[in-house]
């Protein structure tokens, strides 16, 4: 098997597509955060001056009659304490010091106290349906009561780790975060299509042995291709982040990487630290891989043609999207794991309204169409014509 391993390794290798393939992916990878610097991106503070804006506007859209009484004044003080609080944070997100500001701390309080009272006077607000205006606060105004306890549950987060709020969104952990969601969702699948899509194609081409079944098995060829793209496409991808974080580091701020980042899980959103996030991304996106370079090199094999093999790819990837157009049934439905952040952040269960999307389900689909692919290929190898199955080239006389 070493000696099967080492020459199919070579064999692919020695292709110049494949070497052109590995360091296009290695360089666009490893220069993304000189890449992701030339972005304008909206600072947070920026985004909290629109933020201080709306809550500015509510006061002109609500009648003055509308505050009057006990519930009038309660609401009419919570929205003052959310514009007030809302001046307060992006001040202490322009200083750029962490979540107070030294000699100060007493007048601007602490951004994640501020926060939290943000969220919990949203929710106060949300509950008073019995305040005149509560559609106008509802439709213009208020986010929705999940995304109110997601605020409260990542100021936690962030207390309970006892780390400040990311102000520079070009910091090292972010950039890697928006790589690593980028690389997973997209980069992946046109890579491992471009890589794999035409390598048994070109044996049939070139007469190679494999073409006859000689003197390995074709079932045996296929899993070793499979394994070594597999291989090629991860060593490739891990080096380039490793290069493109090293980068990133000596321009802008680290971040953290203990930063927490949204999960979804059992029907709701908790946190964890970014380093648990994009092992998670790592691992989800190894197993999908080496589903979909299994699938990728059977077909080249049976179309021996790159580009319907290619186009069968990029149905496969976008074909959730169908589900937007049909009721799926059941969220074991595979398709919807080739989109893999969009699972692991909960908006797939949203987008389809299936709340049992979730992420630990990925490897135990992957695992059941693993088996059905080897029994697949088993038969369609069966049938295949070469020198194993008696097939005799013709002789002329």
């Amino acid at each position: 098997m070493k000696r099967i391993f080492k020459w199919n390794g070579r064999l692919l290798l020695r292709d110049w597509k494949t070497r052109l393939i590995l360091i296009g992916f290695f360089l666009f990878l490893g220069s993304f955060s000189l890449l992701y610097r030339q972005q304008n991106v909206v600072l947070p503070e920026m985004q909290l001056r629109s933020e201080y804006s709306d809550a500015h506007n509510i006061f002109r859209l609500i009648p003055d009659a509308h505050f009057e009484g006990e519930l009038g004044e309660e609401v009419e003080r919570r929205l003052g304490g959310n514009s007030s609080l809302i001046g307060l944070n992006r001040y202490i997100l322009t200083q750029r010091e962490g979540n107070t500001v030294e000699g100060v701390e007493d007048v601007v309080s602490n951004y994640l106290e501020n926060g939290k009272q943000m969220a919990l006077n949203n929710l106060f607000l949300l509950e008073a349906t019995e305040f005149e205006s509560h559609d106008i606060l509802t439709t213009v105004y208020l986010p929705t009561k999940a995304e109110i306890k997601q605020d409260i549950a990542f100021y936690d987060a962030l207390d309970e780790n006892n780390l400040a709020i990311e102000w520079n969104p070009y910091a090292s952990s972010e950039i890697l975060k928006e790589e690593l969601e980028l690389f997973i969702s997209i980069v992946l699948f046109i890579f491992i299509a471009l890589l794999a899509g035409d390598h048994f194609t070109k044996d049939q081409v070139n007469h190679y042995s494999v073409t006859q079944g000689l003197p390995v098995a074709l079932k045996t060829t296929w899993r070793t291709r499979s394994f070594i793209l597999w291989l090629m496409t991860w060593v490739s991808a891990f080096f380039g982040f490793g290069v493109s974080y090293g980068l990133s580091l000596f321009f802008e701020t680290t971040g953290s990487l203990s930063y927490p980042v949204a999960l979804y899980v059992n029907q709701a959103i908790t946190y964890i630290p970014l380093w648990q996030y994009g092992l998670l991304l790592f691992g989800l996106g190894m197993i999908v891989s080496y589903i979909f370079l299994l699938i990728i090199t059977g077909l080249s094999w049976m179309i021996q043609n790159i580009y319907l093999t290619l186009f069968i790819v990029a149905v496969l990837v976008f074909l959730p999207q169908l589900w937007t157009v049909i009721n799926p049934v059941t969220s074991w439905q595979p398709s919807f794991y080739t989109e893999i952040v969009s699972v692991v952040t909960g908006e797939s269960a949203a987008l389809f309204n299936l709340p049992g999307i979730t992420f630990w389900k990925l490897p135990i689909i992957a695992f059941l169409i693993w088996l059905i692919l080897e029994g697949v290929f088993h038969l369609i190898f069966k049938l295949i014509p070469t020198q194993r199955s008696g097939l005799k080239r013709r002789v002329t006389q």
